[in-house]
């Protein structure tokens, strides 16, 4: 079984980077803050699906087929989003 307590510390890391990157972003001006509010941006959407990738795989080593299945659904629902938001 996956640690909970790597994926706790993996979620602060990510909430206090994506805090600088917002006061970054926020207040920086020219292209350091575009690239820090960018970074911020990224963070945000990474963080959720690092976390819903770890539970699939702990899931998946417990046999809990429903929610690893329910989990690599949205994963694939969010791959899919992001090729038709880069694609148009």
């Amino acid at each position: 079984m996956n640690s909970f307590k790597a994926l706790s510390r993996i979620m602060q890391v990510a909430l206090v980077a994506t805090f600088a990157c917002a006061v970054g972003g926020a207040f920086i001006p020219g292209t350091i803050g575009r690239v820090s509010g960018t970074a911020c941006i990224m963070l945000l959407i990474a963080a959720p699906v690092v976390r819903v990738g770890w539970l699939v795989v702990d899931w998946t080593r417990v046999r809990d087929t429903r929610f690893a299945l329910l989990g690599c659904v949205l994963l694939l629902v969010l791959a899919t989003s992001g090729t038709i938001a880069l694609v148009r």
